[in-house]
């Protein structure tokens, strides 16, 4: 079987397939149906937001023209109503910050994990021992596992596995 044509970021497509694309190893496709509603939410959020504030603000305006409300008054309320939205904006783009270096973290860690597992691999062409071939690739193979179900998650990491040593 022949790997050629790509799909997606996460798996490949047989060369000679006539299915449809999609990936061999996950289906992602319930997620990207659940990212496309949170994205319309936040779409929709946003906008709601948006004229919320701008209609306030023209209120208030009208107001303080109708009260007869001196001209500098009206423009430390625009400022405190910028500084205001500027603070909201600032405290969400910190909390995305932190979400990204949360996930970048997870990310690192499950480099290191699967490196680590795959590290006595690259060696086993020099090993004569079929046995020993075999125990070091389904160790590595236990121990990517390990870290596919416990850290991808975002659980709090375990021990992983123990090396099986081979003389």
């Amino acid at each position: 079987m022949e790997f050629g044509r790509e799909v997606g970021r996460s798996g490949y497509l047989p060369a000679n397939s006539t299915h449809a694309p999609h990936c061999y190893f996950r289906d992602n496709m319930g997620m990207s149906a659940t990212k496309a509603k949170a994205r319309y939410r936040k779409a929709i959020l946003s906008v709601i937001l948006t004229l919320l504030s701008f209609f306030l603000g023209v209120s208030i305006n009208a107001l303080g023209r109708m009260t007869g409300a001196p001209g500098w008054s009206i423009w430390v309320d625009d400022i405190s109503g910028a500084v205001l939205l500027g603070l909201v904006v600032f405290v969400y783009e910190r909390r995305r910050e932190r979400e990204l270096v949360r996930k970048l973290q997870v990310i690192e860690l499950m480099n290191h994990h699967v490196r680590n597992a795959l590290q006595p691999v690259m060696y086993l062409p020099y090993s004569q021992d079929q046995e020993l071939q075999m125990n070091t690739v389904r160790d590595a193979v236990k121990r990517i596992d390990w870290a596919l179900r416990e850290i991808l998650p975002g659980s709090s990491p375990v021990e992983p596995p123990s090396r099986i040593t081979a003389a």
